[in-house]
């Protein structure tokens, strides 16, 4: 089999960008603060990007139609994320979502590479391209970008105060879901609780050393890329 040379000099070009709120006008707006674990990462934009081989059927537009169609229900489910991060306006400064229904954003982009021309094994360089900035204060940025091949990819990018890497993994499968489900969320999708009493703390405070072996430290050493067994930043959330 011949090899691919990986083609690194190529951007993407933004075909629109736009706002998408959630459908369900009665819901208030609100404020939800984030939990006293999300506050260690403080302000911290992560992403998720799926790949995806050219459908069988149908064209890349299906493809934008389906979450210029989608994503106001969806976003019901998952308010927030239709919201603004911005600090707390106490002294305190921590970071809380300001959930006015000002709309998650939703990018449409064309690359001119074939997918199988990218290299994954190098995010900065190559992969980090198919990710286009947006704002701190962006709760959810959708981006949707197709490809030469008629492949597209999907990449999901938020805030980690917001959504965690587990939280984002399940954003992911639920959208799959709320697709293939016709526009509605199935019941056995696991829902956002915003329920925030969980994270008060105890009174009076209490602490034991035994709840450090309940963590793992972060080592930036141990983040390898599957792909190439080199150390890289390709598998971050």
């Amino acid at each position: 089999m011949a090899s691919i040379k990986a083609c690194n000099d190529w951007h993407v070009r933004v075909v629109s960008r736009r706002l998408v709120k959630a459908s369900d006008t009665s819901i208030k707006h609100h404020v939800v603060t984030v939990s006293n674990l999300d506050i260690i990462a403080r302000i911290l934009q992560v992403s998720m990007f799926c790949v995806y081989a050219k459908p069988p059927a149908g064209e890349f537009d299906a493809v934008v139609a389906a979450f210029e169609a989608g994503l106001p229900s969806f976003l019901n489910h998952f308010f927030p994320l239709a919201g603004r991060i911005a600090m707390d306006n106490t002294s305190s400064g921590v970071p809380v979502v300001h959930c006015s229904n000002q709309g998650a954003e939703l990018v449409v982009g064309e690359a001119g590479v074939m997918l199988r021309s990218l290299d994954y094994g190098a995010m900065g360089p190559s992969l980090q391209k198919i990710e286009l900035p947006y704002g701190e204060d962006m709760a959810l940025s959708v981006q949707v970008v197709s490809f030469a091949c008629g492949g597209f990819t999907v990449a999901w990018r938020t805030n980690h105060v917001v959504v965690d890497g587990c939280a984002l993994s399940s954003l992911v499968s639920a959208w799959s879901a709320f697709t293939r489900s016709g526009g509605t969320l199935p019941a056995a999708v696991r829902r956002p609780n915003y329920d925030r009493s969980i994270f008060r703390p105890r009174s009076p405070p209490s602490y034991s050393a035994s709840l450090d072996a309940a963590f793992t430290p972060l080592d930036a050493r141990c983040q390898v890329n599957c792909l190439t067994a080199d150390h890289s930043s390709v598998l971050r959330f």
